[in-house]
């Protein structure tokens, strides 16, 4: 009974990261060689998915910042006509605009400039390359967890608490007035944010999921002609079962 309930919970389980997932670990034992074809490899994959990123992000940034500029100024001329209903509803709004605006601009962009830093990199000795490759799997890295950042449901859950807070505020303390504009601030901050999402370029994440599995594939990935060698034993605590190729 031990050996099965060990085994149910090895195959229900979530699996663990295998040790070839791990970009890093065999950098220092690739040949000269690998290590140039590693390099091209995530260099190519960046400049592949540049273009997108880069339209993605500054689109997205200069409609968020054109957006808030335009509500400023209906905040203003609210202001000025004592409307302040509509003044705090447009200013929120404008805040909001200019925050999702600003995070464009100050999250970093390795997807949009990683490719060119690589390539500009000191690539004249075997040292040289290796930290190359380093740097590149690093930017590679970073450009995968900022459009997982991005694309993630993060955005979309802050700008719905967003819009059901300024709605609430603006609903009662000012009841019955502008219920249009009452409306879009509940609505139009998740849902702009989720086309943002749904937008979002995926093309560092495809990219640094398929790298893993060759990263250190002259290590984890070598045949041989004895075939694989199975392993098993029991112990106290349940059973293990491996198989090496």
């Amino acid at each position: 009974m031990v050996l099965t309930c060990a085994i149910a919970f090895t195959l229900l389980a979530p699996p663990r990261a295998a040790d070839a997932q791990d970009a890093f670990s065999c950098i220092e034992e690739l040949t000269d060689d690998e290590v140039r074809y590693r390099t091209r490899y995530i260099q190519g994959k960046l400049d592949d998915g540049k273009p997108q990123a880069t339209r993605w992000r500054y689109v997205w940034m200069s409609l968020w910042l054109a957006g808030g500029g335009g509500m400023t100024y209906a905040a203003v001329n609210a202001a000025r006509d004592n409307n302040n209903a509509d003044k705090f509803g447009w200013a929120y709004l404008a805040g909001g605009a200019y925050f999702i605006g600003l995070t464009h601009a100050i999250i970093p962009a390795p997807d949009v400039w990683g490719a060119k830093r690589i390539r500009r990199m000191d690539d004249s000795t075997e040292e040289a390359r290796r930290a190359k490759l380093l740097y590149a799997t690093e930017t590679l890295k970073k450009a995968s967890s900022v459009e997982e950042f991005m694309g993630g449901p993060m955005g979309i859950v802050g700008s719905l608490m967003y819009g059901v807070v300024g709605g609430t505020i603006k609903a009662t303390q000012w009841t019955g007035a502008s219920r249009g504009l009452t409306a879009a601030i509940y609505v139009a901050p998740p849902l702009l944010v989720g086309v943002q999402t749904a937008t979002a370029p995926r093309s560092a994440i495809e990219a640094y999921e398929a790298y893993r599995g060759i990263a250190c594939s002259s290590q984890y990935y070598q045949r041989t002609e004895e075939g694989p060698d199975f392993d098993f034993s029991v112990s106290p605590g349940g059973g293990n079962f491996k198989v090496t190729f």
